[in-house]
């Protein structure tokens, strides 16, 4: 993706890396069958041929305002244990893609994230010397006051949650929070908020209790960040096939509205895990597909 320009606000993608997956792994119950069914729409790019695995891709957005430097989710991060998932024990140049756009780490201001799930906050610390340290050491971590409660409930308890989820907070999460860099904020929070600038949280529950998307505006234009709000195109056919560990039900309806919200307008979608992953929701001969950007 090259940069976006939004008025004064410039967007980069930070990528991370690229990886097929099974279609059940992203969409409980769905089958390579399933996705035969729309692979002639979706193409290559978008569907592995002969697998029918769904490729998608891991990245982070990079937001310069006029005031502040930021990173929406931070992917997977390097060195992570994670023997049930892509990510297991990555070394991947993710803060070498950063420092190409010419932002070091100790120039990111606010680290937003969208939720805590491992793949969004994976690089909110680094290994050092045998230990997980904030690797944005001068950023404010902002996180959902009420994600971060639930997931700390959930992970003392055991309700809930299954017990990997435990292993990426212990490292990409407490660090942050027992050094004082996080702050925990509603839902709607807004970073930037003076005319012509706005850049708040844009709440997208469901996926999690607490899930989040963005929502910026500069001067005429605007964008929505998706988050895990939608992981794939095949989604904009099938909005039942959901991924959510809180509740389903509540994530279907959040990307049916979303999909109401932006289709056939200008506003532009900046996805979380599409393989080129920002574009319009669109309507053609009767149903939602969306334009990919042209890089």
């Amino acid at each position: 993706m090259k940069a976006q320009f939004f008025g004064d606000i410039r967007v980069d993608s930070i990528r991370e890396f690229d990886f097929a997956i099974e279609p059940g792994w992203l969409f409980p119950g769905v089958t390579p069958e399933d996705v035969a069914e729309h692979e002639h729409w979706l193409g290559p790019q978008l569907v592995e041929p002969g697998t029918r695995n769904l490729k998608v891709l891991s990245h982070a957005y990079l937001i310069r305002t006029r005031h502040h430097t930021i990173l929406f989710d931070t992917c997977c991060g390097n060195d992570k244990d994670a023997p049930e998932s892509p990510w297991h024990r990555l070394r991947m140049p993710f803060l070498e893609n950063l420092a190409r756009v010419g932002v070091l780490p100790e120039q990111v201001d606010f680290v937003m994230c969208s939720h805590l799930h491992a793949d969004h906050f994976g690089w909110n610390t680094r290994l050092q010397n045998g230990e997980w340290v904030p690797t944005f050491p001068n950023a404010r971590y902002l996180m959902s006051k009420g994600e971060f409660k639930w997931w700390r409930e959930a992970i003392v308890t055991g309700v809930g949650v299954k017990p990997h989820r435990k292993q990426p907070w212990t490292e990409s999460v407490l660090p942050v929070v027992e050094r004082g860099l996080a702050t925990f904020v509603e839902d709607d929070h807004a970073v930037e908020n003076e005319m012509p600038d706005e850049l708040r949280y844009m709440p997208l529950h469901g996926h999690t209790k607490h899930h989040c998307g963005l929502y910026l505006r500069s001067g005429q234009k605007d964008a929505i960040f998706s988050g895990d709000a939608i992981h794939h195109p095949i989604q904009f056919t099938r909005p039942d096939w959901i991924n959510a560990s809180y509740d389903p039900a509540a994530a279907t309806q959040t990307l049916r509205d979303l999909i109401a919200r932006c289709i056939d307008t200008s506003t532009k979608l900046m996805t979380a895990h599409f393989t080129t992953p920002t574009g319009w929701v669109v309507s053609e001969a009767g149903q939602v597909r969306f334009r990919f950007d042209a890089d």
